[in-house]
C-alpha cells in the first residue's frame, strides 16, 4: 500500500512543529480521510498540517534524510485502524 507524507511547518495551531505524519493507505483521498480522523480540520475543508507528498515527491524532497524542520516521523497511520 502506498504512503502519504503530512508535514508540518512552524505554525503553533499545527499539532506537531516541524516532521510529518505517514499515512499507508490506496489513494490520496483514503490519505487526507484517514489523517483527518486523528487530526480533524481546523478550518473546514483545510488540512491541519503544511503540505502532504506523495511516496516519491517525499523521497525527492529529501526529509527522510535531512528532516523536516529538525524533526521526523511523529506517527504512521494505517488506513485500515483508521477506518474502524
Amino acid at each position: 500500500m502506498p504512503s502519504f507524507y503530512f508535514t508540518f511547518g512552524s505554525h503553533e495551531a499545527f499539532p506537531f512543529y516541524g516532521g510529518w505524519v505517514e499515512v499507508k493507505a490506496p489513494n490520496i483521498d483514503a490519505a487526507c480521510k484517514a489523517f483527518r480522523r486523528y487530526y480533524p480540520d481546523r478550518i473546514d475543508g483545510v488540512l491541519n498540517c503544511s503540505d502532504y507528498y506523495t511516496e516519491d515527491q517525499f523521497d525527492a524532497a529529501g526529509f527522510e534524510e535531512e528532516g523536516n524542520r529538525g524533526r521526523y516521523c511523529h506517527r504512521v497511520i494505517e488506513w485500515e485502524e483508521a477506518k474502524q
